[in-house]
C-alpha cells in the first residue's frame, strides 16, 4: 500500500500544499493541464528556495502568464504588523503563507467581481479532469463554501469568493487535486495541524480572529487534531484547511513505511519562529498488527454457575475471545477476573453484556496489539468421519492444524473409539493434505 503523511508542524496553505507534492514528484505538467482545463488564464510555476536553511520547493500562481500579487507578502503596507496584513478581498499577507486568505470568502455586496460556489462549482464540473481529480476538487471547494458559510451565517450557495482569492483557490485546489492523484496514493495520513494565533488580522469587513472561525469549522468538521503553534501569525489558512480536510483518510503520527521520497513546500515568508514549509512524507506502508481491546474485571460475588453463559454470551456480542482466571482478593475472598478481547466495532455490546449479566460495576480496558497468522476452514475424513479443521499459515507454510472439537466428540461416538484417537487422526490428516 502506498502512503503518504503531511506535517503540519507549521500550519498548511494551498500553495504549500502544491510545492510539497510537486516536490515529492508529482509532474508539473499534468497539473498545470488540469489547472488550465478549469481556467486557461491560470497555470503553476515553482522555484528552489530554502526556510531555516532547509531546502524546499515554492510554488506559485500566475495568472495569463504574470506572476500574481498574492505571491508577494511584502507588499503588505508599510507599517502593518509583520504576518496581520488581509487586503481587501480578505486574502492575508500573513506568515508568508501565499494564499492566506485565499478562500476567504463573503457574501456578495456589490463591491468588486466576485465567483459564487455555484459558479467555481461549474467551472470545475465542466473542465476535461479525470474523475478522482474533479471529485477531489469538488469535495474540496464545498467544504470551503460550507464553512465559510457557516462563519458568515449564510447558505454555502450563497457564498462569494472575491475574484482574486478564487482564482488562487482554484489553482492550488485543482493542482493538489491533480498531484495528489498522480502520486497514486491509497491512503493518506495528516498530523496535527498548527493554527497559529496572535493578534487579528484585518479583513474586508473588519477584524478576524486567529485561527479564523472557517479554519475551525473545516478541521471541525473533519475531527481533526489541532495546536495554536509557535508563531504569532495564521499558520493555516482557510484553503489549506479544507484541503488537509479532504485528503485526510486519518489523522495521527508517521505511521510505520519505509520511506521513497520526501517533498518539502515553502510558503512566501521566512518567519524567526519556525521553518515555514510543509512536508508530504511518501513510502510503502508496513503492514501493522490489528489493535483489539482488553476489558478486564475482578468479580468476587457471582454465582459460578453463572459464568458460562456469560462467556458464551460475551462470544455471541462479538468478543474474539473471552476466559476467567481465579485470584484470591482481600480478605481472603476467592474470586475470578473476567477478561474479554474484542474488535472496537464491538466494544459497546461487550461493555454492555459484562456490566449487566455480572456482578461487576466497572471494568479496565487496554489496547493491545493482535497479530494474527493467516487462517482458513477445510474439512478431513478420519474413517469415512467428516471432520471441520482450521489451518493457520504463518510466512506461506502451514503451522497449525486445529479439528473442531464437537466434529471429532461425534465422530468418536459414531467410530466408537477415544476422542484422543479421532482427534490425533484428524491432525495428522490435516497436516498430511496440506504439507
Amino acid at each position: 500500500m502506498r502512503i503518504a503523511w503531511i506535517d503540519c508542524a507549521a500550519g498548511a496553505s494551498g500553495d504549500m500544499l502544491l510545492g510539497a507534492f510537486l516536490s515529492a514528484g508529482a509532474d508539473l505538467e499534468l497539473v498545470n493541464a488540469a489547472v488550465a482545463a478549469v481556467d486557461a488564464s491560470l497555470s503553476v510555476t515553482v522555484d528552489q528556495t530554502t526556510r531555516h536553511q532547509i531546502a524546499a520547493t515554492k510554488a506559485s500562481v500566475r495568472v495569463a502568464g504574470e506572476l500574481h500579487a498574492e505571491n508577494f507578502p511584502n507588499l503588505a503596507p508599510a507599517g502593518d504588523p509583520p504576518g496581520q496584513q488581509h487586503d481587501a478581498a480578505g486574502h492575508g499577507h500573513g506568515h508568508g503563507h501565499d494564499d492566506a486568505g485565499h478562500g476567504h470568502a463573503h457574501v456578495g455586496d456589490g463591491g468588486g467581481h466576485t465567483r459564487t460556489w455555484g459558479e467555481v462549482r461549474g467551472l470545475i464540473e465542466g473542465a476535461g479532469l479525470a474523475d478522482a481529480v474533479r471529485d477531489r476538487a469538488l469535495d474540496t471547494f464545498a467544504r470551503l463554501a460550507r464553512a465559510e458559510g457557516a462563519a458568515h451565517g449564510v447558505e454555502p450557495d450563497e457564498v462569494h469568493f472575491h475574484e482574486v482569492g478564487a482564482l488562487d483557490a482554484i489553482a492550488d485546489i485543482v493542482g493538489v487535486a491533480a498531484a495528489s492523484v498522480a502520486l497514486e496514493l491509497d491512503r493518506i495520513v495528516v498530523s496535527t495541524i498548527a493554527l497559529g494565533g496572535g493578534r487579528q488580522v484585518r479583513g474586508q469587513h473588519g477584524g478576524i480572529p486567529v485561527p479564523g472561525p472557517a479554519v475551525l469549522a473545516l478541521l471541525s468538521e473533519a475531527d481533526a487534531p489541532v495546536v495554536g503553534g509557535t508563531a504569532p501569525y495564521e499558520m493555516t489558512t482557510p484553503t489549506g484547511a479544507a484541503l488537509l480536510a479532504s485528503l485526510a483518510n486519518e489523522f495521527g503520527p508517521l505511521p510505520p513505511m519505509r520511506i521513497q521520497q520526501t517533498g518539502i513546500g515553502a510558503g512566501g515568508r521566512d518567519p524567526v519562529e519556525v521553518p515555514n514549509i510543509v512536508r508530504v512524507i511518501v513510502g510503502d506502508a508496513l503492514e501493522r498488527p490489528a489493535t483489539e481491546l482488553v476489558y478486564e474485571t475482578n468479580v468476587d460475588d457471582l454465582d459460578p454457575r453463572i459464568w458460562p453463559q456469560v462467556l458464551a454470551r460475551l462470544m455471541e456480542a462479538g468478543a474474539a475471545d473471552a476466559w476467567l482466571t481465579p485470584i484470591l482478593m482481600k480478605k481472603g475472598r476467592p474470586a475470578h477476573t473476567l477478561s474479554v478481547l474484542v474488535g472496537g466495532a464491538n466494544a459497546e455490546e461487550v461493555r454492555s453484556v459484562i456490566l449487566s449479566e455480572t456482578s461487576a460495576i466497572g471494568l479496565r480496558e487496554s489496547s493491545v496489539r493482535k497479530h494474527a497468522a493467516d487462517r482458513e476452514f477445510a474439512s478431513v475424513e478420519v474413517e469415512g468421519q467428516r471432520i471441520h479443521v482450521k489451518i493457520a499459515r504463518y510466512g506461506g507454510q502451514v503451522v497449525n492444524v486445529q479439528p473442531e472439537y464437537d466434529d471429532v466428540a461425534a465422530a468418536a461416538s459414531v467410530l466408537k473409539k477415544p476422542i484422543k484417537s479421532v482427534l490425533a487422526k484428524a491432525i495428522a490428516a490435516g497436516h498430511e493434505l496440506w504439507s
